[in-house]
């Protein structure tokens, strides 16, 4: 191995900054600029020169002119910056005492823009402490590093004066970093970063102590003590900020480490393993800090073992790089020729990275591409050539990178396991390796994900408000987020699971049983993403997902107690009903009840809170209106009458009284029938249940909503319409007097099969279809009801069969029955009842999840891959191709049954 040779480029500093002015055209333009830095360093030496530098910035914090101080913290740091530049290319300094130099620079500006802001607003910094963080808090600044800080305030101690306290120290502390950061014709005086305070997104400039010690002892992540070993008070009242790192000891140093803590250490590791491309040598612009191989390696080789160590061993908690890896050695932590070659490595990366700055005062660490640019930081180094340079930098990271790759070495096959790439969502710039994972697994917002998981980790929901619940929720986001990448909606997958996650009164049972479970996440996520109405439902009562283990999943029986109120049934209505569709829906899209008997299931459930719902309405009528003058029925049409309801679907109904002799006893139906409605419509605090139709009425919206049995009869026999009579063959008694339910099914069978003209009711059938079709056009391809060939061709066929048949035998609610007994009676062909058959399963069969998904008005380009994928294997079809094909084929051969037996449409002409 070749480590990097950093030889001066002149004999003391002053011939050093000679040459260099050809090579680095920041320190030439500081030249022309200020004439008199040279003259000062060749007549007092580049030494002095600094020293006078720092002094007389630290005099600066005393100025009580803010705009001379603005311009002398310009002209004293391009003073200070230029024999730094000296002193090293000249090699006067080693590295540390070069990374002191700038440290000191650094906190000598912090100081005295904090003072001369301080005295701008007539306080004091009493109670009031700036802390140095990351490089400038271990005294290990770059030639051109921005500066990390916190900033924090004792309440009690800091005087605002008129001001509010925390309000007056954020103003305060904004100020000092303006002073810092505005780039006046003068230029800057360093780069400001406040991040890295606890909470960024949430805190002001200024925490308050009290805030931030409860944050770092209650949700403080590992990041953040990694980020605390080297944190250092540097300005204002540094008594309490000593008092404030004894507070935080604790936190940052922990005696004993949990193997949460340590997975998320070598966590860390991964993900950044994850980020970094392969080392290549290849590659001659490497990032010699962040690339393979590069000072961050070093760097978290260092502290990783010093988070998992230095809690028992005090020897360890040192900030600087140099000294922490010294430590460690001295501990027995580290090999004594593995310290040597990082130490070494470590000097000649920072080296380089100090001279790639030089050049043009650059936050970057990256060599540059072009060759001729490159070389000039070659020669900055004291390379002659550029070939050595490139291979010594090159052979300096492969060292490193072999070094590093042995920490934590029994997680290396996981490493590379891995296959999700970068998921680091520590700190608080967005990754760009994670940005890049996030998008390739398909979400369009990745910043957005970036930032949930962010406050996530911050305990901003009661589910990671503790610290298990936090771990829990690392532990499960690589297969989070690869779930939610197969369902083909990741993103919507990610707002609805943010949903339920914030529904979690506490998180840690669910999450847990969620890592238990990984079948169980990935049906959930599924479900989240795809269905719509169960992610709702979820989301607002995420303890439903306990509801699938302790149930299997199975629908239960829903008795509504003797001695609730109306108001406590139909409350404790919405929240069973609510579970069991849950349930239901959640069996159909995973596969555990068919698309076809599923319809049985919606159906029943309809069923029996229509019943439950009755009987509340009918003890509600009778506590306000005394005893019912008669008997009742609750009589369903359409897709409740025929047992094939989807989800969503509403509720046709048609309400029969009879009353006892003495009375006529419609005003207390009609109340019966207003309170059923409201118990099955009404929305509450826990939902709703139905949409309820009951146009189908005699009558319709101009009849009374509840119809006498003598009434039913006489309009049907009388003045229904031939569409009403369509409508009966659907007729089903649901609950009340069986009796009279019996006597109406017997009425709608008789006005079906009774006398009637054949051409007429075929001409009005065709009639009807033909207004449909123009009143009422298929929205889109995915129609499947009203789409040429589609559910209301199958019905208009049938039904007409029905209607023309005059057998009583054959007039059965569910459209598949019905086929299978005109088959049987011989009112359909064989053939003609196959293709109704079949092609009413596959669209059926299809609709149950449609509806349950997207709705009636989805397109295929709006299908998810998971969702084709559902619609496949609802049909036992190998891809959603054939799902297609089936479909179109299907639609084409009702299609021509209908044009044989009903007549064309308009558009078929």
């Amino acid at each position: 191995m070749s480590p990097i040779r950093i030889q001066p480029i002149g004999s003391d500093p002053a011939e050093a900054l000679s040459a260099a002015l050809d090579l680095s055209p920041y320190l030439r333009a500081l030249d022309r600029r200020y004439a008199f830095i040279s003259g000062d360093i060749a007549q007092h030496g580049a030494e002095t020169t600094l020293e006078q530098a720092i002094a007389t910035i630290s005099a600066l914090g005393d100025a009580a002119d803010l705009a001379a101080a603005m311009v002398g913290l310009r002209q004293q740091k391009a003073r200070a910056h230029f024999a730094i530049a000296g002193l090293d290319l000249a090699a006067k300094y080693t590295l540390t005492e070069v990374t002191n130099s700038v440290t000191r620079l650094a906190d000598a500006c912090v100081r005295a823009a904090l003072g001369v802001a301080a005295r701008a607003a007539g306080l004091t910094t009493e109670g009031l402490v700036i802390f140095a963080l990351g490089k400038m808090g271990a005294g290990e600044l770059n030639y051109s590093s921005d500066i990390d800080m916190a900033a924090f305030f004792d309440r009690d101690v800091f005087d605002g004066g008129a001001r509010e306290p925390g309000d007056a120290a954020m103003r305060l502390v904004r100020e000092a970093m303006r002073i810092l950061d505005d780039r006046t014709r003068d230029g800057y005086v360093f780069r400001t970063d406040l991040r890295l305070r606890p909470d960024p997104s949430s805190n002001p400039l200024a925490v308050s102590i009290s805030r931030a010690a409860d944050y770092y002892q209650s949700i403080g992540q590992n990041w953040e003590r990694m980020v605390w070993i080297k944190g250092r008070p540097v300005a204002g009242d540094v008594s309490l900020g000593r008092e404030f790192q004894a507070m935080i000891e604790p936190f940052v140093w922990r005696r004993h480490l949990d193997y949460w803590a340590i997975a998320d250490v070598r966590a860390i590791k991964s993900m950044i393993n994850a980020k970094t491309k392969p080392l290549s040598e290849e590659i001659v612009n490497p990032n010699v800090k962040l690339g393979p191989g590069g000072i961050r390696e070093i760097e978290f080789f260092v502290q990783t073992q010093q988070i998992i160590l230095g809690g028992r061993n005090p020897g360890l908690r040192a900030p600087a790089t140099l000294d922490g890896l010294k430590a460690l050695e001295d501990a027995g932590a580290v090999m004594p020729e593995t310290r040597a070659a990082l130490a070494q490595s470590y000097e000649g990366l920072r080296h380089v990275e100090h001279r790639i700055q030089m050049r043009l005062d650059d936050q970057t660490h990256t060599l540059p591409s072009n060759a001729d640019d490159r070389a000039q930081v070659a020669a900055l180094c004291g390379y002659d050539r550029l070939e050595p340079f490139d291979k010594d930098v090159f052979d300096t990271r492969r060292t490193v990178n072999t070094y590093y790759a042995k920490l934590f070495e029994s997680d290396a096959a996981q490493d590379t396991a891995r296959p999700l790439g970068n998921l680091v969502f520590t700190g608080v710039d967005d990754d760009p390796g994670t940005l890049e994972s996030l998008t390739a697994l398909g979400f369009r917002e990745p910043s957005q994900v970036i930032a949930s998981v962010r406050q996530w980790h911050r305990g901003r929901l009661p589910a990671t408000r503790s610290e298990r619940g936090r771990e829990l929720l690392t532990a499960l986001l690589p297969h989070l987020l690869q779930v939610m990448s197969d369902t083909g909606e990741p993103d919507q997958a990610f707002r609805r699971f943010g949903r339920f996650l914030e529904g979690l009164s506490s998180g840690v049972q669910t999450l847990s049983m969620l890592e238990a479970e990984p079948l169980l996440l990935e049906d959930l996520i599924t479900t989240l993403a795809l269905a719509p109405r169960l992610g709702d439902i979820l989301a607002r009562r995420p303890g439903l997902l306990e509801t699938l283990l302790a149930v299997n999943g199975r629908p239960d029986t829903f008795i509504p107690a003797p001695n609730d109120d109306f108001e406590t049934a139909i409350n404790a209505a919405r929240v069973w009903h609510g579970e069991q569709t849950f349930l239901i829906g959640y069996r159909l899209l995973h596969g555990a009840i068919s698309a076809q008997a599923v319809a049985g299931h919606w159906s029943g459930l309809a069923d029996t809170i229509i019943e439950a719902m009755a009987r509340a309405a009918e003890a509600e009528t009778v506590r306000l209106y005394g005893e019912k003058p008669g008997v009742w029925a609750i009589l369903a049409l359409g897709k409740l009458g025929g047992r094939e309801m989807t989800a969503g679907s509403d509720l046709d109904l048609i309400v029969i009284y009879e009353s006892d002799e003495q009375s006529d006893g419609q005003t207390w139906f009609m109340r019966f029938t207003q309170r059923l409605i409201t118990a099955l419509s009404s929305e509450t605090g826990n939902g709703s249940l139905y949409e309820v139709d009951m146009r189908l009425r005699p009558s319709g919206r101009a009849g009374p909503v509840a119809t006498s049995i003598a009434a039913f009869e006489r309009y049907h026999h009388n003045d229904a319409w031939t569409w009403e009579h369509m409508a009966l063959t659907r007729l089903r008694t649901i609950c009340g007097d069986a009796d009279l339910g019996g006597r109406a099914e017997a009425i709608a069978k008789d006005v079906i099969t009774s006398e009637h003209d054949a051409d007429k009711r075929k001409n009005d059938i065709f009639d009807m279809r033909q207004r449909l079709a123009r009143d009422k056009p298929a929205k889109g391809p995915w129609d499947l009801k009203m789409r040429v060939g589609g559910l209301i061709d199958v019905e208009f066929l049938v039904q007409q069969a029905m209607l023309l048949s005059g057998d009583k035998g054959v007039l059965v609610p569910r459209i598949g029955d019905a086929i299978d007994a005109l088959q049987l009676a011989g009112h359909l062909p064989d053939d003609e009842a196959d293709t109704l058959k079949s092609s009413y399963a596959l669209l059926q069969s299809l609709q149950q999840i449609q509806r349950l998904t997207i709705g009636s008005d989805g397109t295929t380009e709006r299908m998810s891959t998971g969702l084709k994928r559902r619609f496949s294997r609802a049909l036992g079809l190998e891809d959603f191709v054939r799902v297609e094909t089936s479909l179109e084929q299907a639609l084409l051969r009702v299609q021509v049954l209908r044009c044989k037996k009903i007549g064309q449409l308009p558009t078929e002409t």
